[in-house]
């Protein structure tokens, strides 16, 4: 390895080591903050990736339940970024920091937080793609395609209501729009059912009724056809 590249490197894992010292002693403390967005924007190489999933699990494990948000939300996150390689690298801390969500999950919070921690435990067992997308629940919305005419179609489950439309509700008045159909209990299974019994195991009602609908069905407001909410999620 190059030596300006390998003195590069040992900086910048300095530098994780002083934000995790400073995270390390308040689980709400500025350093995490600074942490996610370094993970958003520009990701870590292997050497900080592998510091700070360690020492992730081990912060976690000393944090109380409801104080893990910031620290299991980052390895979320991390993990949502890594290759099949770098998953089986870390695979035993990994299964640390999945066992650690059982009882920070139900802490309370607000819905929204609520979501960020979902996203967090499927990255953690592997899911990246619902590691991924379940930041659309935020937005009471999701964004897909007809799989028939391949209109875009936004699929709305909040306050202004249920329902499909091609149209920009969001700045036009009394769109054309459809009726979804909420996926009944019975109706979920796989990833859908998993969502569902997280959710309202932990009393969350408003994010279990969101999975319900984003796994439930639509009808198109251009060709009429109807689908699988969760298909087109999926199928891109």
């Amino acid at each position: 390895m190059d030596g300006g590249l390998t003195c590069w490197l040992d900086h910048a894992v300095t530098r994780v080591e002083e934000l995790l010292a400073e995270a390390a002693t308040d689980p709400r403390a500025a350093a995490w903050d600074v942490l996610y967005e370094r993970a958003c924007q520009e990701g870590f190489h292997e050497p900080e990736e592998a510091l700070l999933i360690a020492r992730l699990a081990k912060l976690a494990s000393e944090f109380m339940p409801a104080d893990r948000d910031e620290v299991l939300i980052l390895a979320g996150k991390l993990a949502v970024d890594m290759d099949e390689q770098s998953h089986r690298r870390h695979a035993d801390t990994l299964a640390q920091l999945r066992h650690l969500t059982i009882d920070w999950l139900p802490t309370p919070i607000d819905a929204q937080s609520f979501i960020y921690r979902l996203r967090a435990v499927m990255a953690l067992q592997g899911d990246m793609l619902w590691g991924e997308e379940l930041e659309r629940l935020i937005h009471d919305e999701v964004e897909v395609e007809c799989p028939q005419c391949e209109t875009s179609l936004f699929i709305a489950f909040g306050d202004r209501g249920h329902f499909a439309t091609h149209e920009d509700y969001a700045t036009k008045p009394n769109v054309v729009q459809t009726p979804l159909l909420p996926a009944t209990p019975v109706d979920l299974d796989g990833v859908g059912l998993r969502l569902h019994r997280m959710s309202t195991e932990a009393g969350q009602q408003t994010v279990a009724e969101a999975v319900t609908y984003v796994f439930g069905r639509a009808t198109c407001t251009q060709c009429g056809s109807t689908f699988r909410v969760s298909d087109q999620v999926e199928r891109y």
